[in-house]
């Protein structure tokens, strides 16, 4: 499953990024298309916490910056979702895989 988001960080909350994200093995992935300069990256490797907005849903999420292997078959997914898109290229690119984060729903008291 793949998916276009809106992501915050906590210091961002009234003003969330337009991100792309992909699943593999039910973890949820974005990644940055300005590297790790682009402010949301920033902001999510210091605050490792924020929201995602994604089908209607709100959810409070962490964020874990990720290198290795998982990148190729995050790439996979990219390709497989975005094919065609003159953004795919820059999605999988150094740039962009420098700055992946993984995405993972927070548990909160109700």
């Amino acid at each position: 499953m793949t998916c276009t988001s809106h992501l915050s960080t906590r210091m961002t909350y009234l003003t969330p990024t337009w991100i792309w994200s992909v699943a593999v093995d039910d973890a949820l992935y974005v990644r940055g298309y300005n590297g790790k300069d682009s402010r949301w990256y920033k902001a999510a490797v210091r605050q490792k916490a924020g929201r995602i907005i994604a089908a209607g849903m709100s959810q409070e999420v962490t964020f874990e910056p990720v290198e290795g292997a998982i990148n190729n078959r995050i790439d996979d997914a990219y390709r497989a979702k975005d094919h065609g898109s003159p953004y795919l290229g820059p999605m999988i690119g150094v740039r962009a895989r420098s700055a992946t984060i993984k995405v993972t729903p927070r548990l909160t008291n109700a």
